[in-house]
Formats: C-alpha cells, structure tokens, sequence
C-alpha cells in the first residue's frame, strides 16, 4: 500500500501544483504561508484540499472575529498539529486546539479564573522576580566575561528564565533544575518537529506513511514528555487545598477539574451531560501546551522589543530615563507596582507588537452554524479564514508610516489613548492592531504576557546598556516566520552593566 501511495503522489502533486498556480493568490497576501519552502509541496497538496481565505483588512477582521458574522459563533479552529491531537487522532486537545464547545469552555475558563486571575498573577511575583534574578545574572557573567568580549546570546537567557518561571507556575515550586531543563529541551524539540509536517493534523494516514521517521521521532518526543509530566502531575494529586496567600500550580487546577464528556466527538457534537476528570495524555497535553506557549510567544517577543531598542537607542534611553524619574536610581528594582505609571515603557510595548505580533495568523474554519459573509456571498462551510495580524497592525489606514518603529505614537499626546488591546475582546473601540487575537478565542495569556514583558524589559534596560554586535552577531530585524515570528537571527547583543541599584553594585548581583 505504501509503495502505491509513493508511486501515485507525484502525479497527484504535478495536478495540485497546477491547480495552485492557476488560482494564483497574491504575493503579499501569502507571505508567511512561504516561511518553509522545505514542506511546501507536501503543505499546498493538503491545501489544494481545502478552501482558504486570507483576511487583512481591519474592519472585516472585527466584525468577524468579535461580533462573529451574522450568525453563528464562528470560533472554531481547523484540525490541530498540536502533538496531543495528532498522536491522539483529534482526541485529546489543549485550549489553544480544542474544537469550539464545552471542553474549551471549561479548560479555558478554569486557565483565566485561576492561574491568570489578577488576583493569582500578584502570587507569583517572587517566581518572577527570581527568573529575573537568574537571567540579569546571567547576562551579567556573560557581558564580563574576556572570551565573550561583552557580547551576550540573549535569546538563550531569556528563553531560560522564561521557561523556568512558567514551570514555577505549572507545578508549583521546587522542581529539579535538571529536569526544568530536561522538559525545556524536550519542549523545544517537540515544536520544532512539527514545523514543516502541519499536514500531519489534515493527512494523517497519508503523511504517516510518507514520513515515518518523522513520525516515529514525534511520538517518541511525546513519550518522552509524559516520562517528564506524569511524576510531577501524580505528585500533586491529593494534596492538601493550598493555603491562602500560596500561588496555585496550574496542574493543581486541572487535576480538579470536571468537563462534560465530549472527547470521543470530532468538533464537539452529541456531548454527553456527565462530567469527568481529565485523562493523563490530557493533563500531560495541558502542561505542555502551558509550557511551550507561556514561554515561546513571550520569549519571541522579548527578543523583538529588545533588538528595537539597541536599533533605536535614543529610545531605550528614553525609557531608562522614565525609568529612574518614576521608580528613582537607589530602587532594588522595578517593581510591578511601577509599570502602570511607565507610559513610555508601555508605548514601547505597545509598538513592538504592532510591527511584530509573535503569533503571524490566526485561523478559523466555517462551520455549519456560522454564517459568514465577504463581499455579499455566504463563505463555504469547511473553509479556512486566516487573519494576518501583522498586515492588520501595519495598515496605512490606520497608522502614519506603519513600518516605522516610533512608539510616541502610543503616548497620551499622539492619540494612543484611544487604542486598547482589549478592543480586540469585544470591549468598546474598534480594532487598530491585534496581536494576541480577537473574539471569544483571543490569547487568554494577553494580561499575564504584558505584565512579565513590561517587567523584564523594564528591569534589564535598568540593569544593562544594550549596543549592536558586529559581523554575525548584529541585529537582523527580518523575520523567520513559522509557527511564530521569530527574529531571523537570535538576539545577541554587547552590554554594559550599569551599576545602579542596592550598594551600586546592580539590584540583582548579590542575588
């Protein structure tokens, strides 16, 4: 069988390649589909399958995704290449892959009513300010060491940090510093082999035979996951309720929880009423996904706004000048409690993810009950609607020289008052940039992501003056788009401690 399949797939692709050239979609309109050249032929013939619309105007995207069309809800997503669902056959879903229904409502509801809840997040300011504490000294060993030459691989200190608070967060404190590594390489290697075999979620009988190795390297990767997940998740069964005033561990939350019993339905239909708890595969699942998507987006996005700033150093000064006229020169840090009184730091913020939202698309699919209309026609059930979130944020409509890194235009005085990030939830204001998404299925991590960036951020401009390496190590703003918008070149950069802080030796050196 698998040599007929082998035998028959060139034929079929010289007619799906054909097919593709003749509907032709404009170039500009499809630049991140063209992010892996590698997959492509396999990633069009999953394509040539389906219909697909690409969004980029505003005002479609708004009525779309926050009012839902005309009728319908219109929040569901295509079948996944999340690892979970693959490996289970569109079985066993995360937040981020569910179909729309009551395994998504009750997964994501328990995610923003505990661990993302403001009053939770406010627990886990020592979980932060110790990541902080570990990255800052990092960097610091880095920058003075004489074989770096004050040069610092920044991408891979943040990612770090970053990844060992979000474990902080999932399972609680006093996890091995081996195995928080062990899961982050895990991790890591998990999402990059499924960059390029997305069709794995559309064809999976067909590409499982095409690419066994890969296959085989995936599920042993998820194996691999659960030998790291499980011990930790059966340690936190039965524990006793946390005292007030702990931070919760997310998997805490999920080994309580109850969802209807929909799982055995593709899209969620005749759901049985009983509830139960959730399977091991959909706690390893949930764990993971928390993992890879508290921890990637967060940690693009950090590289992004620091590479602006050593590109645009009157700016970071600007913003270290904020800094020490609001929160003064002899503070331990900035503390969280300062970062609503930042308006520039918060404009920078603001900025970075206009020009580059960490996630490029969106994606929906037309269901039987949506009734979505573009140009006056009905759009087919089964289609897939893409919204580029990038060519959405950079609309000349919108915005004054949109490809222009000037964040005054986020400042009370340039009329950033009016644009709000919440505008893209349905709350009132139209939508001028949605970087975390919008509607029902927007980022529900968009509060916990402004919080840690504007802290790091602001903490490491406090800590370091950030200049341009040379040669190989400068700084690329092209991206490398994916899954996510990375920069093309890992973030490195020279930096200069600044000694300020506790005893003028650095807020963090004795730490």
């Amino acid at each position: 069988m698998q040599e007929l399949i082998l035998l028959l797939l060139p034929m079929t692709l010289l007619v799906v390649i054909g097919s593709l050239l003749r509907r032709a979609p404009p170039i500009k309109e499809m630049r991140t589909r063209l992010a892996a050249v590698k997959w492509g032929l396999v990633r069009d013939f999953s394509a040539a399958l389906r219909q697909e619309v690409v969004v980029t105007d505003r005002v479609t995207a708004h009525h779309l995704l926050v009012r839902g069309g005309a009728g319908g809800a219109f929040c569901n997503r295509p079948p996944t290449s999340a690892a979970s669902a693959v490996l289970s056959g569109q079985r066993h879903h995360n937040i981020t892959s569910a179909p729309y229904g009551s395994l998504w409502r009750a997964t994501r509801r328990n995610l923003v009513s505990e661990v993302f809840h403001p009053s939770c997040l406010r627990l886990y300011a020592p979980a932060r300010r110790a990541a902080l504490c570990g990255l800052v000294a990092d960097l610091r060993e880095q920058c003075t060491s004489k074989s770096n030459d004050g040069v610092a691989l920044a991408a891979e200190s943040m990612h770090a940090a970053m990844f060992g608070l979000n474990a902080t967060m999932c399972f609680g404190d006093g996890v091995d510093a081996g195995l928080v590594r062990a899961m982050a390489d895990n991790t890591e290697e998990l999402i990059w082999s499924l960059v390029g075999v997305r069709v794995f979620a559309a064809l999976p009988a067909l590409t499982r035979l095409i690419y066994r190795e890969r296959w085989n390297k995936l599920a042993a990767l998820r194996r691999q996951q659960e030998e790291l997940y499980l011990p930790l998740i059966n340690a936190r069964r039965g524990r006793r309720r946390r005292p007030s005033g702990e931070a919760p561990a997310y998997v805490d939350t999920l080994i309580e929880l109850l969802v209807a019993d929909e799982r055995n339905s593709a899209y969620g239909g005749n759901a049985s009423s009983r509830k139960q708890t959730l399977t091991d595969g959909e706690l390893v699942g949930l764990c993971s996904e928390f993992l890879g998507a508290g921890t990637e987006p967060p940690t693009a996005e950090l590289q992004w706004i620091m590479a602006n700033l050593v590109k645009h150093l009157d700016v970071q000064e600007a913003v270290r000048t904020e800094i020490e006229a609001v929160v003064g020169v002899d503070a331990e840090e900035v503390g969280e409690e300062d970062l609503g009184r930042l308006e520039y730091l918060n404009a920078v913020l603001m900025e970075a993810l206009r020009l580059h939202p960490s996630v490029p698309s969106v994606v929906r699919q037309v269901m039987p009950e949506d009734h979505v209309v573009l140009d006056g026609r009905r759009v087919t059930t089964g289609t897939i609607v893409q919204f580029q979130l990038e060519c959405l944020g950079r609309d000349k409509t919108s915005w004054a020289d949109p490809d222009e890194f000037q964040p005054e235009r986020f400042l009370a005085s340039g009329g950033g008052n009016v644009v709000s990030l919440v505008a893209a939830a349905g709350s009132a204001g139209e939508i001028r940039m949605m970087p975390f998404g919008a509607g029902r299925r927007m980022c529900p991590g968009m509060g916990v992501a402004m919080l840690q960036l504007g802290y790091f951020v602001a903490n490491l401009v406090r800590e370091f003056e950030w200049t341009e390496a040379e040669g190989d190590m400068a700084v690329d703003l092209e991206p490398h788009v994916e899954f996510l918008n990375f920069m093309r070149r890992p973030l490195r950069a020279k930096l200069t401690p600044l000694n300020k802080g506790v005893g003028g030796s650095g807020a963090f050196s004795d730490q």
